[in-house]
């Protein structure tokens, strides 16, 4: 093990953040990260594209100064741990299999981070929940929103108005 809660510099579109690896560990083909979960099932279609639901240990992996081998989920809960993740090669975490191809799984992160940042720092705030009204369902603020323009928008019945 190299670090456990260690800050790390987040370079995306221009913009900088902060952000804490759970944990990093050094293994002889390179680094491993590693995110701590307690309870559900975490799994790596949350950094699919596109817009990942959860992309933090993918702007981890892209934003790693050392040559990272494999980023995993490491559920740490009793009776269940276990990890689930992507690797580089075979072997370097128990239960992780080798991703067929790796520097395009870095690539695609990096771009679709790049992307969504891009939009971001652009200021875009266009009505687009990912999944519709599922995404909506527990938000605070649909008073507000314009959600339902998107989804179901009113529209003049073509003949209305002609004379």
């Amino acid at each position: 093990m190299i670090a456990v809660e260690r800050p790390q510099a987040i370079k995306v579109a221009g913009m900088e953040f902060s952000g804490r690896i759970d944990r990093m560990d050094r293994t002889a083909g390179g680094h491993v990260l590693i995110d701590y979960k307690t309870g559900g099932n975490p799994t790596t279609g949350k950094w699919k594209a596109p817009r990942p639901d959860e992309p933090q240990l993918p702007l981890y992996a892209v934003s790693a100064a050392e040559d990272i081998v494999a980023v995993a989920f490491a559920k740490v809960v009793h009776g269940d741990m276990k990890f689930n993740g992507h690797a580089r090669d075979e072997k370097v975490l128990p239960n992780v299999k080798r991703n067929g191809d790796w520097k395009r799984l870095i690539d695609e992160w990096r771009s679709e981070t790049e992307a969504l940042g891009g939009a971001f720092a652009a200021g875009e705030a266009r009505v687009d929940p990912k999944r519709e009204l599922q995404t909506c369902r527990y938000c605070d603020l649909q008073t507000l929103c314009r959600v339902y323009e998107k989804i179901n928008p009113l529209r003049l019945d073509e003949t209305e108005g002609e004379e």
